[in-house]
This record gives structure tokens, sequence and C-alpha cells, in this order.
């Protein structure tokens, strides 16, 4: 996808400039994303937003590569990762006194959790949902989740889990949608997977999930081509719900993906600016979107304020975790932490 003038109306090639018809702008991007592929590669996606248009980002990253001597006509973390001037350059940014102090957010997901969530999600919360229980009540479905991502490795194996994990992300994706064998493949899986746990609390989950074959089969059938494990779509959503709850009246830019088409982008403005969640316990307020659209760090310096702190963000979170430990990770840590998502799944509680 690229964006040229006739391609699409969601499509940003201006400029982007607070007013009273468009409010406060919210530039967006991501890092490490892997569209509904959950399980085998890195361990974070991270989505981040700025409150910032682009005539005021554009002196500031002006400023910023002045300072760096970064070369490159678009700022990538990539090019301050391993640089300590530069990334003290970046935490002067965020940090008290710094011209986007208090102007930051970002959401971690551990996407092997995500995969974990999503397992309670799509079939035990259906399930409850229709015998009329909220699972959501009480943080029950936040449990079952935490339970299964804490202690499934160590009821099944490493290989046990990440099979049975597998297999549900190919039986929920968009790829495995209406496919018999993926069905009764990831139900095998949880069969021998519940026969094998040494844990009661997993087996007891994994117990839960062998009845759920009626949401599975329902969840193939109804899902159409919606890509039930996309996280990309839910972070836009929950940037604009933080854009909104800051600053009121907001425009969303995000920097483009295949996953979001224009039929996405419609779907997410109309959910945002109707409220979402589906039980009382959920439910997200409306916000007041005035337009969400796509564009490219390329044209839009806003966006690549949000790369930087997305990276920055990851590699935190990474070092925290353990899983990829680094000195950036753990000068950056202390930056970042003020503007994380309290919902986030957060790696330093796994």
């Amino acid at each position: 996808m690229s964006l040229t003038a006739d391609a699409s109306a969601y499509n940003q090639l201006d400029p982007t400039d607070d007013s009273p018809a468009a409010g406060r702008w919210i530039a967006c991007d991501e890092s490490g994303w892997d569209g509904e592929q959950l399980m085998g590669r890195g361990r974070y996606f991270v989505y981040a937003a700025v409150a910032i248009d682009d005539s005021e980002a554009g002196w500031i990253t002006e400023e910023l590569r002045m300072e760096t001597r970064v070369k490159a006509p678009e700022l990538k973390f990539a090019a301050f990762k391993d640089r300590p001037p530069r990334r003290e350059a970046l935490r002067r940014l965020w940090m008290e006194g710094g011209p986007l102090e208090g102007r930051c957010w970002a959401f971690i997901f551990d996407k092997e959790y995500a995969a974990v969530a999503k397992v309670v999600d799509l079939l035990l919360e259906e399930q409850a949902y229709a015998a009329g229980i909220d699972l959501h009540i009480d943080h029950h479905a936040k449990e079952l989740a935490r339970t299964l991502a804490r202690y499934g490795r160590r009821a099944l194996g490493d290989e046990g889990f990440e099979r049975l994990m597998s297999a549900f992300v190919a039986f929920a994706s968009r790829r495995g949608r209406g496919k018999h064998h993926a069905r009764e493949e990831f139900f095998a899986h949880v069969e021998d997977a519940w026969k094998s746990s040494t844990r009661r609390n997993v087996t007891d989950i994994l117990m839960m999930l062998r009845s759920t074959r009626p949401e599975a089969m329902t969840l193939h059938d109804g899902a159409g081509s919606h890509p039930l494990l996309e996280l990309l779509v839910s972070s836009v959503a929950q940037a604009a719900r933080w854009g909104g709850a800051q600053l009121g009246q907001v425009s969303v830019l995000t920097d483009e993906q295949k996953a979001l088409t224009d039929d996405g982008l419609a779907d997410i403005a109309q959910v945002v600016r109707k409220g979402w969640g589906a039980t009382p316990s959920t439910r997200q307020r409306p916000v007041d979107l005035r337009a969400l659209v796509r564009g490219t760090s390329a044209i839009h310096p806003s966006i690549q304020l949000a790369d930087l702190v997305a990276g920055a963000v990851r590699v935190a979170a990474e070092h925290r975790a353990g899983s990829a430990p680094s000195e950036a990770g753990r000068e950056l840590w202390p930056a970042v932490l003020p503007f994380l998502d309290g919902s986030s799944a957060d790696p330093a509680a796994r």
C-alpha cells in the first residue's frame, strides 16, 4: 500500500495541524508487529502515540536530527538504540521540561500473553456469556489468562505449551478460519494438554476448554474475514481512547499497515465514536473522534516521533522481562515508565 492522491479518503497527504475542526492530533506507530502471528517470533508488540501535529513535530525532529547528527531523512529508533548520546537526547524529549513531557502513551502487548488472553476471550468468555455470566466481573477473565500464561509452561513443558498455543493461533487466525482440520487439531492439542498437565489450576482451565467446541464452531462460521488475533486494530482504538480522555476532541493519524484497510479504519472509527465493550464491566466511553486516517513517516514527522517512542518502549520492555537484556533497555525503562498504559500486559509482572 502506498499513499497516493486518489487511493483513499483515509490517506492523509497534507501535514496535520491542530484546529477547531480537527481537534488535537494524535500520531501513532508500532514496534514488533507480526500481524496475527502471536507465537514463535519476537515477544513484544508496542503501540505508541504522541499528542502532536506535524507543524510542531517538524521543528522537534529537525532539532533532534541536528543534535544527534542523524543523516537519514527519517528518524527511526534503530539509529538511536546503540548510541548513548542519542538515547540521552530521546530521554530529554520525554522527561520533565522536554517538549513531549506528558504527551506520550504506549501500550505493551506480551504477544504470548495476548494469545492466551484470546483463548479466554473468544472461547471461555463466549461460553460464559451464553450462560449469563460476565467473566470480567472481579477480573475473573484476566485471572484465567494470567494463570494459563504464568503456569502453562510449567504444567505442559515448553514444547507442549507452544504446540497448544500455536494450534490455537492457526485455528483462530484468518488463514485457519473455516478449516475443519485446524479446529480439530486445536482440540486434539487441548485434549493432550489436559491429560498431561501437572498443575491443577492449568488442568481446570483445560477442562473448561474441552467443552467449547460450540463456541469454536460459531467463531469459525460467524467471524467472516475479521482478524480476531490482530493486535493493531484494538491498539488504534486504545490510542484514540487515551487521546480523547486527555484532550477531548481528537483526530488520529496512524502509520500505514496492510491490516488498516479502508473498511477497517471505518469500523474502528465507528466503534470508537459509539463506545465499546461487550459487558457493562468492560464498557469504554465514546470518543469525540474527528478523523481517523493513515499516513507515512516520510510525509509526517509526527509519526517519526511515535516511532521513537514505540521502539524505546519495546527495547525497555524486553530488557525488563529478561528476554533481550541491553544497555539501551536498562537506561530507557525509567524514562518510558510514566507513559505506559496501566492495562498493558506488564512485562515486569510476568
